[in-house]
């Protein structure tokens, strides 16, 4: 841990400023009670790296705490992910009904925490607060982190979880910390999030792992919503995936991504829909060069000490983190074009002295884990009275 000038602390640990360390329960998971957990990411567009995080919370809770309800209320129209492994209501009235959704839910069935990721509305706070429900708020980026320190949330918001939008850049900003003076808030940071528990490698079919054992390049863009010049990423990356086999003999696998919705195939790769999260990280860890976008399956791939091609995909965070982590030795950039990720990808494979040091410089990074720290927050949350 480091102790900063401002006296909270950074890198995946607790940087509230009013509470005291005396103030706080301390935490004995086993005797925690079980808790209901209700769910509330927002996304959509083709995006779904807010889905993916809750559903890997969620699940992890449920193994921290066996006998716990989770509950989901998802978003709903095209492009949205509504595949949780867990109870789930979707709301598919227009987008301005969303709050009066959350609110009916929140009403009905009053969980012991509500978990908010990206996005939330006022009066939705104010109801939790009324009805004793702990309320929970992550971020990500600049503009969910900055809803997070609105006058009327200082007061309202029970916990406040960032993902930095950079590794390599600070939590919050100046006036963000002065903020916190003021609010009651308790606020952590990390850095990415991922399963613990160690995948089964097994579980992919065997002519699958005799090709991996070569060696290969792993190709995934994500949920594989996205489209660049009308065309499906999934299948661009599965283009590339195909040309850099033939330009260089190596084995290429591609993860088509759930919102992946056409039905490319390959002709001489190996490709999949999707893979379990902790199975998704060993890949990435094995994998000779990962190929990805710039979003939230960035942050695990450094993680993982990834030899990264990356390329923007789609959102407005993507080009800033790639272009800063490009300039800090971390990622190799790409254009969004299949000949420009099979020179970049080709450009690795020959030139081991650049991987080692690229892999080098992700693990130096030593990006925290938040899963392990949102359910320590989830666990304070309930043992704590609203």
């Amino acid at each position: 841990m480091r102790q900063s000038r401002a006296g909270f602390i950074v890198r995946g640990h607790d940087v509230s400023l009013r509470r005291q360390r005396s103030e706080r329960p301390i935490i004995r998971p086993g005797r925690v009670k079980a808790p209901f957990l209700l769910f509330v990411p927002s996304y959509g567009n083709g995006g779904s790296g807010e889905f993916v995080r809750s559903v890997a919370l969620a699940q992890a809770a449920q193994r921290r705490w066996p006998g716990a309800r989770i509950e989901f209320l998802l978003p709903g129209g095209p492009g949205t992910r509504q595949d949780a492994p867990f109870p789930k209501i979707c709301h598919d009235g227009p987008e301005d009904s969303k709050g009066a959704f959350d609110r009916e839910h929140l009403q009905r069935l009053r969980p012991d925490v509500a978990i908010f990721d990206s996005a939330c509305r006022s009066p939705t706070l104010r109801l939790c607060r009324q009805l004793g429900i702990r309320s929970a708020y992550i971020s990500d980026r600049e503009g969910t982190c900055r809803k997070a320190f609105r006058l009327d949330w200082l007061r309202t918001l029970d916990a406040h979880w960032h993902q930095r939008e950079h590794v390599t850049g600070s939590a919050f900003t100046a006036a963000q910390r002065l903020k916190m003076r003021l609010s009651s808030t308790h606020r952590k940071v990390f850095d990415t999030y991922f399963p613990e528990q160690p995948a089964d490698w097994n579980t992919l079919p065997e002519p699958l792992r005799e090709r991996l054992a070569k060696g290969y390049v792993l190709f995934s863009p994500g949920g594989g919503g996205y489209r660049i010049d009308g065309r499906p990423v999934s299948e661009m990356f599965l283009d590339a995936a195909e040309r850099v086999h033939a330009a260089h003999g190596v084995e290429c696998l591609s993860l088509l991504g759930s919102l992946y919705e056409g039905n490319a195939a390959s002709t001489r790769t190996s490709t999949l829909r999707q893979v379990p999260q902790e199975l998704f990280l060993e890949l990435m860890r094995r994998a000779r060069v990962v190929v990805t976008n710039g979003g939230h399956t960035l942050h695990q791939a450094l993680a993982c000490g990834a030899v990264c091609v990356t390329a923007p995909l789609g959102g407005d965070d993507q080009p800033g983190r790639i272009a800063a982590y490009a300039r800090a030795g971390l990622v190799r950039a790409s254009a969004p074009k299949v000949d420009a990720l099979v020179d970049a990808v080709g450009t690795l494979l020959e030139d081991s002295g650049a991987c080692a040091a690229q892999r080098r410089r992700a693990l130096n990074q030593k990006i925290s884990n938040g899963i392990p720290l949102m359910l320590d927050a989830i666990a304070e949350l309930i043992s704590s009275p609203p």
